[in-house]
């Protein structure tokens, strides 16, 4: 009778399956150190496959120390930072995009209605994608970004149906595979809720939330 295969813990991280170059190190921390090998350009150009270059000098360091805290050690489930427009919670997540993008892991970054547009999309006959091909990706990226969830309806507005069911697929899959979410939104957890559902609010309330009530920088 075969000996089940013994599974192979990462000879760097000592934490993650060895699924990386040669069954040594994880994936995560072989791209951390290809990453690492980069001249100072191309590891630029990284950063802004997920960073807009207006945030390319966002740093964790800048943050309040609350924020500091939470970004600094491992997050489960996700993280929501809300408030008013320019009050620096696109900022404050382009600083932890940073830091994942150079620890290895692969990052993706959304904005919510952008998302709606493409999705709604797949309803064109001669689409090139279905919706589950432009979903898929999004489940299963070690860190999602999602900007501006319900910024496109006025408090106590209504989502439409197929929203409420895009958001909540995003949020049940991401959490049942234990992959957190990083969200912005100009609406409280209490107001996405009115704006989705109850089943999206009781999820969010899981996250590590934020209520950023810094000026605005935009006028500044």
């Amino acid at each position: 009778m075969d000996k089940p295969s013994q599974i192979k813990v990462c000879g760097i991280c000592n934490t993650r399956v060895a699924d990386g170059l040669m069954g040594y190190s994880c994936s995560v921390c072989y791209r951390k150190s290809m990453f690492e090998k980069l001249p100072a350009g191309e590891k630029f150009k990284a950063l802004l496959e997920v960073v807009p270059k207006r945030y390319a000098g966002a740093e964790i360091s800048h943050l309040p120390k609350s924020l500091q805290a939470v970004f600094m050690k491992e997050i489960d489930d996700g993280v929501l930072l809300w408030g008013t427009p320019g009050s620096g919670k696109t900022y404050a997540l382009a600083s932890l995009a940073k830091k994942y993008v150079s620890e290895g892991y692969t990052v993706a970054r959304i904005h919510y209605e952008m998302l709606c547009l493409k999705l709604r999309d797949t309803f064109n006959p001669n689409a090139k994608k279905t919706e589950w091909q432009i979903l898929e990706p999004l489940l299963n990226i070690d860190k999602l970004f999602i900007e501006d969830v319900g910024a496109s309806h006025r408090l106590g507005k209504q989502e439409s149906d197929h929203s409420v069911r895009t958001f909540l697929v995003l949020l049940d899959m991401r959490m049942e595979r234990c992959l957190p979410t990083f969200i912005t939104s100009n609406k409280s957890v209490e107001n996405i809720g009115e704006s989705f559902d109850n089943r999206i609010s009781d999820r969010l309330t899981l996250f590590n939330v934020f209520a950023m009530k810094a000026e605005s920088k935009r006028a500044k």
